[in-house]
């Protein structure tokens, strides 16, 4: 799809682009949304998009009621926004100054430092809406985020010139990223080996343990420290370096403190909620977010309490949206959507995918995959006979969560995947991954590219293994260079496309315009070898793969999010542009 045919417009009153992301609302205008298509887009009107009715928000949380498929569409029950802090005593990012709370300098370089540089005499460690008319219109001049991401019309990066608000964070990492040893953070993909200030481990430290880690032993700097620490931790730190610290102030508290606080509505959370710009983190919807093991609920009945207390206070921006975490949850509504732009829009081999009713025949030769889970936890290979039963299934299902079987792809475990990592619009970086004989996942930083022509004679080959798929060592810069705008333009013409069709079933603005993970996978359709997304990721507990990424990618990432994050932000809360 060429630049010139994204043009759309949506009307919505700033009452409701309030209420979807959990501003504290006033009686105001009734909810008036409209999507029209220009006649430049007239081609993807054929298109099947999910979308959504709208959902009873009193009961954002609850998956006690499963979702129900009407007419082709999938509804999903109780879903709403969200909005939190916690009473805790605020641990902040200030300017150099240490409060009795506690807080990390915002200087570049004074609290956080890349690993490769002060760690000496070690090696580095690399294994492992606005208010109404919104345009989404092509531009040379702007980058994809103004195109698909800005909430206000003609707001685009040029604006970044011209910042002056500091906006404070709340940063409440998800518990089911918690580690409970500095050995197994060692070994956990999601986190890495970085060098932060003494000052900075302290106050980590003391307001969210079980994120970081001291690394015993080795030296580096002066007042610096080596630590093991999470991967999204590290990325909200370095939120408060960006441009001396002018554009974030970060309060961080832990989750039980955050938990504990929302379920008896302190009056100290909600001062301290109305204090804060944005939420980061909370809770993902998109898991097993009822687990009493990693969130630690008393009963399910906190859950729903929990989400309607967060309902009721509506104090703060979230993001990601609580309500797009908790439709994205459910996995089918993205995977239709997927597969309607591979029919229609941009080719690839999407994966066949429906969902098992009750007592349905289970197919034997299919992959199945339930809602709301991550990390392979609740997928069954097709020769896992033990497990391919309803009775073990709904066993797996407490909460009225689903269950999908979906055509089996063999060249995802024999060729791996490209996590593919987009920031407001540009890829950032790319890491491929696999697994090997004993389980464990490595994963390298995607230098060059194969064109799929030339990855189909490879493949021939049945000596072909993972690690040959990528980075070539062989051919001309003009092959590689169109090998490699082949993957980038189906990967971003994905996404593109992909934003779009949520944009349309949240009558609004979707966090994957901000930041997301598209894992790519091969498959072979109509006798082609094709690449296809086989799953999208978007929330804070996302892996990021920073033990693979090259050297000072880690800080590129970081600060292109904290752009494009505070660009967001800009175009939400500035009042000129509402």
């Amino acid at each position: 799809m060429s630049d010139d045919a994204l043009t759309y417009e949506l009307n919505m009153p700033k009452n409701h682009f309030l209420r979807e992301y959990g501003m504290e609302l006033q009686p105001l205008d009734s909810i008036d949304v409209g999507m029209q298509h220009s006649p430049s887009t007239s081609r993807s009107q054929s298109m099947k998009l999910t979308s959504f009715p709208a959902a009873d928000t009193s009961s954002m949380a609850s998956r006690s009621h499963s979702p129900s498929v009407q007419a082709g569409i999938l509804y999903v029950p109780g879903t709403g926004p969200i909005a939190t802090t916690s009473h805790s005593p605020s641990l902040q990012v200030e300017n150099f100054q240490l409060s009795s709370s506690g807080s990390i300098p915002s200087t570049p370089g004074s609290d956080l430092a890349d690993a490769e540089d002060d760690l000496i005499d070690e090696p580095q460690e690399t294994e492992h809406l606005p208010y109404q008319s919104l345009w989404i219109r092509s531009s040379k001049s702007t980058s994809e985020f103004s195109q698909l991401s800005s909430t206000v019309k003609g707001y685009g990066p040029e604006a970044t010139s011209q910042r002056g608000n500091r906006f404070k964070l709340l940063y409440v990492p998800d518990p089911s990223r918690r580690s409970s040893s500095s050995s197994k953070s060692q070994r956990n993909l999601g986190y890495a080996l970085r060098t932060i200030t003494a000052n900075t481990y302290k106050i980590l430290d003391q307001a969210v343990p079980g994120y970081v880690f001291r690394r015993p032993g080795g030296r580096s700097k002066e007042g610096h420290v080596k630590v093991y620490i999470s991967e999204w931790l590290w990325i909200i730190v370095r939120l408060s370096t960006v441009l001396d610290g002018s554009m974030f102030q970060v309060t961080y508290m832990s989750w039980e403190k955050f938990r504990d606080g929302i379920l008896t509505v302190d009056k100290g959370i909600v001062t301290e909620l109305s204090q804060h710009d944005c939420l980061l983190g909370g809770i993902d919807y998109t898991i097993d977010y009822r687990s009493s093991a990693t969130y630690g609920w008393k009963d399910s009945s906190e859950v729903d309490r929990f989400a309607a207390n967060l309902e009721m206070i509506r104090k703060v921006i979230i993001w990601p949206p609580s309500r797009e975490l908790e439709r994205a949850g459910w996995k089918f509504p993205v995977i239709d959507n997927l597969s309607a732009i591979a029919a229609s829009l941009v080719p690839a081999c999407a994966p066949m995918t429906r969902r098992l009713g009750a007592s349905e025949p289970i197919p034997h030769d299919m992959v199945l995959k339930r809602s709301h889970s991550d990390c392979s936890a609740h997928v069954i290979m097709p020769d896992a006979s033990n497990k391919r039963s309803w009775p073990y299934l709904i066993s797996q299902a407490p909460a009225g969560e689903i269950w999908m079987a979906q055509q089996y792809m063999p060249f995802l475990p024999k060729f791996g995947e490209w996590r593919v990592f987009i920031v407001g619009g540009k890829i950032i970086q790319v890491v491929h991954t696999y697994r090997v004989g004993n389980g464990d996942w490595l994963g390298c930083p995607v230098k060059a590219y194969w064109s799929l022509d030339e990855l189909w004679a490879k493949i021939q080959n049945q000596s072909t293994t993972a690690a040959d798929v990528v980075n070539p060592d062989q051919g001309t810069s003009t092959q590689r260079d169109r090998a490699k705008e082949e993957f980038e333009s189906f990967t971003l013409e994905t996404w593109k496309q992909l934003v779009l069709a949520e944009k349309v079933s949240a009558s609004g603005g979707v966090s994957i315009s901000i930041f997301c993970r598209l894992d790519v996978g091969l498959g072979v359709k109509d006798g082609r070898l094709m690449y296809f997304v086989n799953e999208v990721e978007r929330s804070l507990t996302t892996s990021l793969w920073m033990n693979s990424m090259p050297d000072g990618a880690h800080g590129v990432f970081a600060d292109t999010f904290a752009t494009t994050l505070y660009d967001w932000l800009s175009g939400t809360k500035d009042p000129i542009h509402l």
